[in-house]
């Protein structure tokens, strides 16, 4: 069994961390970190972003009227001048009433097809504006840091290696901050951790043991006993039941993710990798993709 989890291990283009060293992903990761983004969402022109200007007098005039700012500027004028009309056109003085009626009518129909058309070259000059949405606070996990590496508890004795490999990878190539695995106990019906890294609560009974005085069901977690669910990304812990029940994740973890380990040799035996995250919505559908390689992974030596 060790040499089949060797050989798998060396097929793979990443190999565990040595001491001072980095895995492909590692490198990778670093490699493709930048400054840490403005959690303030905000607006502006695309074409102050744009390149050179163009020496073509045609292009530049064409570029221009088609911009965002002239789209924005020409739908308000056009607001304002159908507005303006619309005021001018009301004759207060008017003692025919059928005549008046008439008038107003083609002239509603007028105004109604001027509003129609500034308001979409408006739009137009709205939805060319790059907008950068606000992202959520970053918090400090409440919880005690493994700097010694991830605990694996002991009937995983053998395959401690693999698993520190595995999980050290996902802490530092996504958004994750800290990582779990639980293994379904088919005789009790309970969830039991049996593998922790990065941020883990500080009282040790919330480690390795789900409460079941305060924790009665684990809603999110049983989705998995099916054996058809891909995984369950929660982007924010505010609501119920991921408030209460991700008690092996620091107390003030801000969203969590949820992937299946599937063994091709042992289906029935059901294993979860849990994520948890100082930032909500921060896992993006690549980090999603690339952890759901890594959980596939892990069921080969699981």
């Amino acid at each position: 069994r060790s040499s089949h989890i060797k050989s798998e291990r060396n097929s793979f283009p990443v190999f565990p961390v040595a001491k001072g060293k980095k895995t492909h992903l590692q490198a990778a990761a670093d490699d493709e970190q930048q400054p840490p983004p403005s959690t303030k969402g905000r607006a502006r022109f695309s074409s102050s972003s744009a390149g050179a200007p163009s020496t073509n007098s045609v292009d530049s005039i064409l570029s221009t009227i088609s911009s965002d700012k002239a789209g924005i500027v020409f739908g308000l004028i056009g607001l304002a001048i159908a507005f303006v009309n619309r005021l001018l056109s009301i004759d207060f003085d008017a003692t025919d009433v059928t005549d008046t009626a008439e008038t107003m009518g083609r002239q509603s129909r007028s105004d109604l097809l001027a509003v129609f058309a500034a308001g979409a070259v408006l739009l137009n000059g709205i939805s060319k504006l790059d907008v950068t949405s606000a992202l959520a606070e970053t918090v400090q996990l409440e919880g005690e840091m493994l700097t010694n590496g991830p605990i694996i508890k002991n009937d995983w004795e053998v395959m401690k290696q693999d698993l520190t490999w595995a999980l050290e990878s996902v802490l530092s190539a996504t958004p994750a901050r800290a990582a779990v695995l639980l293994v379904h106990d088919n005789s009790n019906n309970r969830w039991i951790p049996h593998a922790l890294a990065g941020v883990v609560p500080y009282e040790e009974s919330l480690r390795w043991t789900i409460p079941t005085a305060t924790i009665r069901s684990t809603p999110v977690l049983d989705r998995f006993l099916s054996g058809k669910v891909k995984e369950s990304y929660l982007p924010t812990l505010q609501a119920l039941p991921g408030k209460v029940e991700f008690t092996y994740l620091p107390p003030n973890a801000q969203e969590a993710l949820l992937l299946p380990v599937q063994s091709g040799e042992n289906d029935e035996k059901r294993v979860v990798l849990v994520l948890g995250s100082d930032t909500a919505k921060s896992f993006t559908p690549r980090d999603i993709a690339w952890c759901q390689v890594l959980a596939s992974r892990i069921g080969t030596f699981v």
